[in-house]
């Protein structure tokens, strides 16, 4: 199974206020090409303490099988899947690459 971690930042209210959270998404891909959201979480900072809490859900539910992760290469997200998913090969995911590649080059340059 292949694996795609990401997380989209929103805004909620929180107690008559507006706060930025992480809603972070796992999509599998399975050998027959098959997709599927294999988990969904809410966490106040997409840091490695909230993906470590995140992973852990998901191999607390039975995840198993997982050959390779794309993700962005945000701060202890590597770590924590190397941590949760034993044997797992990880890839920086090319579109957010790509993005963070644009964002450092001139638009002259593009």
């Amino acid at each position: 199974m292949i694996l795609a971690a990401d997380a989209l930042s929103v805004k909620v209210r929180e107690g008559g206020r507006v706060v930025n959270i992480a809603v972070m998404v796992a999509t599998g891909v399975n050998a027959d090409g098959h997709r599927e959201i294999l988990g969904i979480d809410v966490s106040t900072a997409e840091d490695g303490a909230g993906w470590l809490a995140f992973f852990r859900d998901l191999t607390a539910r039975g995840l198993t099988g997982v050959k390779l992760v794309t993700s962005e290469a945000h701060r202890g997200l590597v770590a924590v899947i190397g941590a949760t998913l034993p044997g797992a090969s990880w890839q920086r995911c090319r579109t957010h690459y790509a993005a963070n590649l644009m964002s450092a080059t001139p638009k002259f340059a593009r």
